[in-house]
Formats: structure tokens, sequence, C-alpha cells
């Protein structure tokens, strides 16, 4: 079957998940942005025939089996709800939503409706991490007990980009800080207790953040910033060595097994260059079996991330924008 999708959105992830829809089978029937001229733009691009604006018309389009929710962050959970409304399964851009309440009265109307929906967290879906939980569970190092990570990179200062908008849910920590705290979930378990400190810019959204985080299982640290070019890379160790995963940790090129007593072993690791087309593949294999939620992707570790965030948020003093009831 080949499964339609509507895009939500037209920024840059938008275009390379367009050309990931295509290359897993996939067609893009319809695209919506906030303005005309660039859902038109994007349309010409990739060849879709309908654009439409505002993002709520995509929805009235008859052929669409499932929308990828691309828009800005405060919008995220609006348009999920839109979609559930229309009964149209989604895969809904990180961060799901602004903060974990939010999140979980979105999540509450798809359990309602009985309609899938997920968070786009492509990084679970790699085969590095595949790969990574693959080494743990054969106790290449023993059981994981510390998580430290980074991801640092340079962005646009420009007070007017959407990172850098406090109205649009911008910030280091819901841009860049969903990951490692994603990681650091998934290793360790959920976090029982959180401690940051961090740095706010003159637009108000955070500027970085460094997180100490005590989990089920072990300890993480853990740091985002968009004014540093720190890196992006994370190590998780525990009593028999650590693995380092390479640079980007997200969608990592290898690992690097360090164990104990002996020398290390590297792991290159195929098919990262695929990058996002793991997710579409795995919500069409959901949409094939008529799942409501991905294995990979439980809503109950969304919602758990999110809760760390708030509370890093909380003890920074981040003013998340008012939430939006209904979409526009």
């Amino acid at each position: 079957m080949t499964w339609r999708w509507g895009i939500m959105g037209t920024g840059i992830i938008a275009h390379a998940f367009a050309d990931a829809i295509r290359a897993e089978g996939g067609r893009i029937v319809a695209v919506s942005s906030a303005t005309p001229a660039r859902a038109q733009r994007f349309a010409a691009d990739h060849g879709v025939e309908v654009a439409v604006h505002p993002h709520a018309a995509l929805l009235e389009h008859s052929d669409l089996d499932v929308v990828y929710v691309a828009t800005t962050n405060e919008r995220h959970h609006l348009d999920a709800h839109a979609c559930l409304d229309a009964g149209i399964p989604a895969l809904v851009e990180k961060p799901f939503a602004l903060d974990a309440d939010t999140a979980r009265t979105v999540l509450a109307a798809a359990a309602r409706a009985e309609v899938f929906i997920a968070e786009a967290m492509w990084m679970r879906l790699q085969p590095a991490i595949t790969r990574l939980h693959a080494e743990l569970a054969s106790g290449t190092i023993g059981p994981p007990a510390a998580f430290q990570a980074s991801l640092g990179v340079l962005l646009d200062p420009d007070p007017t980009r959407r990172w850098r908008s406090a109205e649009l849910g911008g910030g280091a920590l819901l841009d860049l800080g969903v990951y490692p705290a994603t990681l650091a979930h998934d290793l360790l378990g959920p976090a029982r207790a959180v401690r940051a400190t961090g740095r706010l810019g003159d637009t108000g959204v955070d500027l970085s953040a460094a997180v100490l985080a005590d989990h089920d299982r072990g300890t993480a640290a853990w740091r985002c910033s968009f004014t540093d070019a720190s890196g992006v890379w994370a190590t998780v160790a525990g009593p028999e060595g650590s693995i380092w995963i390479a640079e980007p940790f997200h969608h990592a090129p290898s690992l690097t097994l360090r164990p104990r007593d002996r020398a290390p072993v590297h792991l290159a690791i195929g098919g990262h260059e695929l990058g996002y087309r793991y997710e579409v593949r795995e919500v069409h294999r959901c949409l094939e079996l008529g799942a409501l939620e991905s294995p990979a992707l439980r809503h109950s570790d969304t919602v758990a991330v999110l809760e760390v965030l708030d509370l890093v948020a909380t003890q920074l003093g981040i003013r998340r924008p008012p939430v939006a009831a209904r979409p526009v």
C-alpha cells in the first residue's frame, strides 16, 4: 500500500522528511504553511499537488492517511488535536508539546478517538541506538549507571529566528535538550530528581542549560546550548566499562566499546545516513497493523521526558507562552 501523507509546516526538517517519505514509498498529497507562498514553494520543490493555508485547511483534503506535524513548537499540540479531531493519524515533531500536562491532554484525546499518534523522536529508531541497547542487554559494560552528553551547536543569533522566540516555544531546552533527556531516560529509566542551571537570553528563551539528574538506574549529566560549539556527543558507563556514541550521537555513525580491562572496540554502524527514513518506516508499520501507539515511540516516554524538561524550565525561570486551546 502507498501511504498518503500530509505535511504541516515547511521548515528545513519538513523538506528532509519529505525526501524520506518518498524514499520509503509514501506519497505526499498536501502541504500547509503559515504563509501561502511558502506552501506553494514547498509543493513545487517536492511535486505536491495541494498547497494550502492555514494549516487547518490541510485536513479538508480527503486523501490523507497520516499527517506529519512540523509546525513551530507552540503549535504542535494544536495541530495534533486538529488531526485527531479529523480522525487522521499524526507524527508530531519534538517537542510533542510545550509541557507534560499539554502532552497528556493530546494523548488522552488520541486514546478517546482511537487514532495513532507519536512523537517524531527519530533518535530512538537509529541503528546506532538499536545496537547500543543490544550491547547493554548483552552485559558489555554491566548495568548502565552513568550517562553524559552534550548537544552544543551554534545557531543564528538573530532575535527574530524561531529558536530565539519565547512566543514560538523556542530555546535550547525544547529544541536540543530533548535529545539527551530522552537518551538518559531510555538508558537509565525515569528521573527521580533534577538539578539545573543555565542562561537566559534577552528574548526570554534559554540559551543553554546544564542538568544533573538522578534516575532509577543511575545518574545523568547533560547540557544543551545554541551559543557554543561544545559538540554533540554522549557516553554511557557501567562497572565493566563504557560505550562512546560517536558524534552526532542522535544518529551516530559508530560506537566505541571500552571494556574495563580490554582494548577498545570500534563498531561502524551502517545505515545511519538513512536519517528520517526509519521513523517513516515505523509509522507505515504501525498503520499497517492498525496500532494506536508505536512500541519504539511510547506515549509514556514522551510524557516522562517532558516532565524532566518542565522541572528544568521551572528551575531556570523559563516562562512558556500561554497554551492555546484550539488550532487556527
